[in-house]
């Protein structure tokens, strides 16, 4: 009897991190959150006109495709979070094509007061389109090429999108401190197709390319993403009972995986992509253990009489593993070593502190925190302790997960009513909707 009623909590705790839902961004936090994610720096001012493109008869869709790659770039680079794009209503009449001739000093002086500016051409050759794209310090016009790329793809739209996010990152490299973009990451998520019926999804990080990843007719939870991007590990009831899978999202075939009577549940990969950490209820209690790639040679990390659930690694430094249990008689964020001692509590107070997930930069912990009725996304910083509430207002706010770069969180809200996938910079600004039909919860960015 015990057993089930641990299940039961255990799941429990499953379903509030799956739940999903939103509150008002805070304003600009403080020096705490911009030196831990490299926002607050001041911005580069950045001139992006329309690319131009090259007149030619009879390639039907030209203009279409390359209005798609404006877009895409503009949006990636207004979301970056490190660069003030120019309103396009300060720019000079004259859209330019190529560096050759071009006159900078329309585009440093006022209106615009452009530090930078990207700049380029599209031209149709039968199915294939070719970019150039360029990159112009537009204050220093004798050496004013920072960045020059030439790309040729097919004319589609998939193309052309995937073409203008390898852009904005090489833009976002050189103007973001060495750190690069997040434009080709993606996020895994949990979507519900019907009231029994969960799937794991996966999405560009802006929301766009949704495609199905699972198809086992069941309920899947938990998704975490290895740190190559070639495989996901998540909880799955196909065989009516919640075990892990690893599956290749190159073949989209499951690999083998050791799964223990009784609860298997929320996978997290070790930051060299070599070992799991996972939840056990094999000897009675849910515990976390620790296991290669299969699920094999595992080693249990805690012991205590609770619900030990929800395992996050440092990705830094591999050496801490925060992770939730009731063991004080409330689901809070404690944190160990990756061998299992130095026991400590970080979250103190509140009902719950759920879904912890660390920084990149392996200082900062994200996580959902009921601490006056209300649940919401908060930062700490792990050394200081210090804390930082990123949302607030009406809704749930639950289960962030960190963009490779440092700088961005995806979580889950039902501020519009059903649960959905929103991200925001990692100061609480600069919220954006990424979902928008059915129900979508549980989201996780990938490493790369």
């Amino acid at each position: 009897m015990r057993t089930k009623a641990i299940i039961r909590s255990t799941l429990a705790l499953i379903a509030l991190a799956a739940l999903g839902l939103f509150a008002q961004p805070a304003a600009a936090q403080d020096d705490m959150i911009r030196t831990g994610t490299g926002i607050g720096v001041e911005k580069t001012r950045l001139a992006v006109p329309n690319f131009y493109a090259v007149a030619n008869p009879g390639a039907a869709g030209d203009t279409s495709l390359v209005r798609v790659f404006d877009t895409v770039l503009w949006s990636d680079l207004e979301n970056s979070g490190i660069v003030d794009l120019v309103s396009k209503s300060f720019y000079p009449k004259a859209s330019p094509s190529r560096p050759t001739g071009l006159d900078l000093g329309q585009w440093s002086a006022a209106p615009a007061n452009a530090h930078m500016l990207v700049m380029g051409n599209a031209a149709r050759a039968g199915e294939q389109l070719t970019i150039e794209g360029w990159l112009l310090d537009s204050r220093n016009p004798q050496q004013s090429i920072v960045l020059a790329r030439r790309y040729t793809e097919p004319a589609n739209e998939k193309s052309i999108r995937a073409v203008a996010h390898k852009f904005a990152n090489e833009i976002i490299l050189r103007l973001g401190g060495g750190v690069p973009g997040i434009a080709e990451s993606r996020i895994a998520y949990v979507r519900r197709v019907n009231p029994q019926v969960k799937e794991i999804w996966m999405m560009d990080y802006d929301g766009m390319n949704q495609e199905q990843i699972t198809r086992l007719n069941s309920i899947s939870l938990t998704p975490a993403i290895s740190v190559d991007g070639t495989q996901i590990a998540f909880t799955t009831y196909a065989k009516k009972n919640p075990d892990i899978m690893v599956m290749s999202l190159l073949t989209r075939q499951p690999l083998a995986f050791f799964n223990r009577k009784g609860l298997n549940t929320t996978p997290t990969w070790s930051p060299d992509g070599t070992k799991l950490a996972f939840t056990s209820s094999v000897t009675g209690d849910p515990e976390i253990y620790l296991g290669d790639l299969r699920g094999n040679n595992s080693k249990r990390l805690t012991f205590a009489r609770a619900v030990d659930i929800q395992p996050a690694w440092n990705p830094k430094t591999g050496a801490q593993i925060a992770f939730v249990s009731d063991r004080g008689g409330h689901p809070m964020i404690y944190m160990m070593d990756s061998e299992g001692a130095d026991v400590t509590q970080l979250v103190q107070g509140g009902t719950q502190a759920l879904d912890p997930a660390w920084s990149p930069n392996g200082r900062l912990l994200a996580f959902t925190w009921n601490r006056d009725g209300a649940y919401d996304i908060y930062l700490m910083d792990v050394a200081t302790k210090q804390l930082v509430q990123l949302t607030r207002g009406i809704g749930r706010n639950e289960h962030p997960s960190w963009s490779p770069d440092n700088r961005q969180i995806v979580f889950q809200s039902n501020r519009t009513g059903k649960p959905q996938i929103f991200s925001m910079l990692a100061d609480g600004t600069r919220l954006r909707q990424l979902t928008f039909q059915g129900e979508n919860t549980e989201p996780v960015w990938s490493s790369r």
